[in-house]
């Protein structure tokens, strides 16, 4: 829903072809929308959810080549997740949890 809230298109909306969306000023998406959608407004903790559903963050830009206006802007991705095609939306589920290697089975 907030891609697509015209309140929040100065911080978040899809690229050209769809594919994948992008949040601007960070710190001011953080502030004004997170809150309202989410029980935070930490912008790592939305990062980690993402992640958590399977979506990628997508570099454009080499990091040596990267200024501070490139470091406020974040585009991710997931392959079900496209502009025009909420049916795909319940497809998208949170990843299960792997047992740690390291913590023996009884």
């Amino acid at each position: 829903r907030m891609i697509n809230d015209p309140k929040s298109a100065q911080f978040i909306s899809w690229t050209e072809l769809g594919t994948s969306f992008v949040v601007s000023s960070v710190g001011e998406f953080s502030r004004t929308i997170l809150g309202s959608h989410f029980k935070h407004n930490n912008f790592s903790s939305f990062v980690r959810q993402l992640n958590m559903y399977g979506f990628h963050k997508i570099n454009r830009t080499p990091r040596a080549q990267r200024t501070s206006t490139d470091a406020q802007t974040w585009e991710f991705s997931h392959h079900k997740f496209l502009r025009g095609r909420p049916d795909l939306l319940d497809e998208i589920k949170r990843k299960a949890l792997e047992p740690d290697p390291t913590v023996r089975q009884r």
